[in-house]
This record gives C-alpha cells, structure tokens and sequence, in this order.
C-alpha cells in the first residue's frame, strides 16, 4: 500500500510538472522571440568556465565576468578581467580577487561607479553571502567586507544603489539545489523574493516571485528592473531614494525566461534569456546543449515597449545564455554551463542605436 501511494504521489506530482511546463508555453514563451536572424559575427574565447554574469565599465572598457564551472570539484571560483579592446591582453583572464574569499562561487555581480567610489558587489552562493570588493584602476579587486543574513537563503544576483547598499535576489525557495528544487521551478508558484540592504538593516522588499533572478538599476537608482524567469517576464519597479522601497510600476511579458540584466550606458537593457527555462531544470548541465537568446528592451515612460530579439542560438554556439553585456559595438554573452564566451560585434544597424 505504501509504495502504490509513493508511485501515486509520484505520478501527480509528474502530472502537475507537466502542466507547469506547457502552462509556460503556451502562457510566456511565443516562436517568434526563439529565432532571431544575428546579422552579427561572434567569435568564442576558450578557457572561461561557467561565465554566469557579466559586467562592463564604460570608463576603463573593462569587462568583469564571474567564472565557476558546473563541473568543478574545487571549491573556488573567480572573477575574470580583461580589457574589451584588447581580451588577448597577457593580464587578461586570471582571477582578480587575490584569493579571497577562499571559498568562493560567484553568481550575479553589479558595478558600483560614482563619485570617485568604485566597487564590484558579487553573490557567493558557496557562502549565501554578498561579497563587497574595491576595484582599483588596473582592475584588481580587494576584499572589503561580506554580507550575510538569515533569509538570503538562495541567491542568485545583487545590484548595488549606493557604497554599501544593494538589492538581493532569492531566486527559489528552499534553493537550487536538489530534486526538490528542480520540481518547485516547474511548478507555478513563486516562492522567490527580493531583499534590500540600506547599508545598516535589511528588510524585505518583495516577494511571491516565481523564481526572480537577474537585477538592475538605471543611473540614479530611482527604478530597478527584476527578471522574474519562471513567469517569462520582466518587473519594472519605481524606488523610493528616500527609504528604498519598492512600487510596482508594471510587469513587462518577454516572451522567455530572462536571466541576468545588463544596462548600457544609454539606459537601454540587454537581457540574457532561455528560450526553453524548464530545460535548465530538467537537464543535466554536462549534457546541456539549450536555446540561447539575446534581448534589448528600452524602458520608454509612457510607452508600451517590448523586448526586441538580437541574437540566438539552438545551444551550438553558446548552450543556455546567463548574461549579455554591451558596449558600443561590442556584444559580450556568458552561460552558466559553458567553458567559454562569445565576444560579438553587432551589426551596425543595432550598434549605432
């Protein structure tokens, strides 16, 4: 009786996965944001293992990128530098940390530029911490301080609105890891949140997410953009300066499941997106080759923009997509479960924009 109850259980839970999945579909994920013609060329650069998130200064047009692979037994990761004009440079892709902290994987990283105070806030998943670095001018980071508090339960990225003071996501309740896990990021239910810490107290500022990953900030902090990946969509949320909470302003549909958010210097978001989010859930990483995808989307008050294509993939080129960064002509994408980056240059009807 009691394993016909276990296969029963079994089963509907199967059931209820099934249905989360084409409730996806049919609900966030339309054919033609999959498929983007890239009138682009793209070139890989080897030897970068797991490129989760990536970061560019527009100043020193150095890019950062935070570097673990999936399939590492050591239990450290790293933050790469190199210049965007020159990535074969000799200094280029070591890990600019010093080695602290000693157990290290990196996920979501944001840079903090302004009035002379330069620093990199990066997510630890080994330590479920906030790891502050100061960023000196050739690029080397040194260990600051790390954050720590009991509900940072499963982060994933940071973005920073002051020198001490940032946005947190909890992607998924109980975390990532497990089968569990991988079943709650089927099912429809959001269990994610958002936390913000002003620099002395934490507080909770959202909630109820349906697995929330990548964030941003426009220049003066006063909006911040959330991808909600297991809804297909991107939160666009007002910012008190005063106090930091957060108004919902309206919930963009993508059309995928955006990861991590990236802001060029004109405002506009390049987002990093699966093309099939349940894939990530139900693949092994070493076996993985998924859909990547591409999007820009500029934030117009007033406006009922959307997200526009730029480039995709069947998984051949770059398998499951985690990050795009830009800078002038030059697009940079990074994904979780590869050992390399694809450093693109973007045709010139979207580069000049």
């Amino acid at each position: 009786m009691t394993r016909l109850f276990v296969w029963l259980l079994l089963a509907l839970v199967l059931i209820l996965a099934a249905l989360a999945v084409f409730a996806f579909y049919g609900g966030t994920l339309r054919p033609s944001a999959r498929q983007v013609a890239f009138a682009g060329q793209c070139a890989p650069m080897q030897g970068v293992g797991g490129a989760e998130d990536l970061q560019i200064d527009p100043e020193k047009r150095r890019a950062y990128v935070s570097s673990f692979s999936s399939g590492s037994d050591g239990p450290r990761g790293a933050i790469i530098a190199f210049s965007v004009d020159d990535p074969l440079a000799d200094d280029a892709w070591s890990d600019r940390t010093g080695g602290e902290p000693e157990v290290f994987r990196p996920l979501g990283l944001d840079l903090y530029d302004r009035d002379g105070v330069r620093r990199l806030f990066v997510v630890n998943a080994a330590a479920k911490s906030v790891e502050l670095y100061d960023v000196g001018d050739s690029g080397a980071l040194k260990h600051l301080e790390t954050f720590v508090e009991r509900r940072m339960r499963s982060p994933n990225d940071v973005v920073a609105v002051g020198p001490r003071a940032f946005y947190v996501s909890n992607d998924i309740e109980p975390g990532r890891r497990g089968v569990l896990a991988r079943l709650r990021a089927l099912i429809p239910v959001g269990t994610g949140s958002i936390l913000y810490f002003d620099g002395v107290s934490w507080r909770l500022s959202a909630e109820n997410l349906r697995f929330v990953n990548g964030l941003g900030a426009n220049r003066d902090s006063s909006r911040l953009y959330v991808a909600e990946t297991g809804a297909g969509a991107l939160r666009i949320y007002d910012r008190d300066l005063a106090t930091g909470a957060l108004r919902l302003a309206r919930t963009v549909i993508a059309g995928a499941a955006i990861d991590n958010i990236n802001i060029d210097a004109t405002g506009e978001l390049w987002l990093a997106a699966h093309a099939y989010a349940p894939g990530l859930a139900l693949t092994e990483p070493k076996a993985a080759k998924l859909p990547s995808l591409v999007l820009r989307y500029n934030d117009v008050e007033g406006a009922k923009t959307k997200p526009i294509g730029v480039y995709s993939s069947d998984g051949a080129e770059i398998s499951a997509s985690t990050a795009a960064a830009r800078i002038g002509s030059t697009l940079l994408i990074g994904g979780l479960l590869e050992k390399k980056l694809l450093i693109c240059t973007l045709p010139t009807s979207v580069a000049r924009r």
